[in-house]
Order: structure tokens, then sequence, then C-alpha cells
């Protein structure tokens, strides 16, 4: 297989891909690990300050604030990258279905209302998940990304290829 060869993939964004994506992110992100950490932290406090007090003087000697903490924390573990896709889904479907180029000089993405050229060395790594490709910058944070959803891909055959292309320029291709 020839890595000049250019893939090509057409797709409308999904919420699935763009959460997919924003996990992979955040897991290869030291930036969107510390975070985690904390929120799991912060949980964890939470949910030991309700047990012993529980425990010592009665579920009645837990005061309002202290669920309320607990409760906003639980809700962040969980929501604040699914509320994130949805956010972002929202101008992905504004700029309409997205033809992407992926070639030997970088990627372009083509959409009824954008066009964008981007050159391989503004991404450090990609990371490979079960639907999508995840292009990472390299600055410290990783707070650049591009998703590339596989199912925009016309055959399993430019799945290999765009990994071929994707290794040649960034390295080997982690899982997500």
């Amino acid at each position: 297989m020839s890595v000049a060869m250019p893939v090509q993939l057409t797709y409308i964004v999904t919420w699935r891909e763009i959460s997919d994506g924003l996990r992979i992110q955040l897991r290869h992100s030291p930036v969107g690990r510390w975070c985690h950490r904390i929120l799991w932290a912060l949980g964890a406090f939470f949910a030991f300050a309700v047990a012993a007090t529980v425990q010592a003087r009665g579920i009645a000697a837990v005061n309002a604030s202290t669920w309320a903490c607990l409760l906003i924390t639980c809700i962040l573990l969980v929501a604040v990258r699914r509320l994130t896709a949805l956010g972002l889904l929202g101008y992905a479907r504004h700029l309409g279905e997205h033809r992407v180029t992926v070639g030997a000089s970088g990627i372009r993405i083509e959409t009824e209302r954008h066009t964008q050229e981007t050159g391989w060395q503004f991404y450090g790594r990609c990371v490979e998940g079960r639907r999508v490709f995840v292009l990472l910058t390299p600055d410290a944070s990783r707070s650049g990304v591009m998703i590339l959803p596989k199912r925009g891909l016309a055959s399993p055959q430019d799945s290999d290829r765009l990994r071929e292309l994707i290794t040649a320029h960034l390295g080997d291709l982690p899982t997500g």
C-alpha cells in the first residue's frame, strides 16, 4: 500500500464520535488526567464525610450542603464530557457534511460552510479508538484535537491506508 495516496472520509458528525474523541483526549492529556483525579478525590472526600457523619451521628446530621457537594461532584464526573460533546455537536452539525482528505501534506476538511487545511506538523500524535482516530496537538495540555470517524471511510482498506499515513507522519498509534 502506498502512503502517498490520500484517504477520503465523508461523514456527518455524531455525538458518540465526539464523546469518544473527548474521552480519548482526556485520557491522553496530562490536564485531563489530573482533572479526572481531582474530581474522583473530591467525590471520595465527600462520600467519606457523609459516611463518617452518618456513622457518628446518624443520617439526620448530614446537612444539605454536604449532600449538594457530593451530588455536584458525582454529576461532574459523569456529565462534563457528555455535555461538552453535546455542545460541540451543535457546532459540527452547523458545518454540515464533512469531506476530509488525509494526504502526505496534511489534512484538508471541507464542509458546507468552512474549509481548513492543516499540516502534519500541527499534530504530535494520534490515538486510535474503536470508532475514531484522534489526532492530538503536541502542546503540554494536548488541547488541540481532531476526530476522524472510521465510519466515514469508504472501505476497510481505507482504514489501513489511513493508519499507515498517520504512522508515517506521527509515529506509532497507541489505542485508546
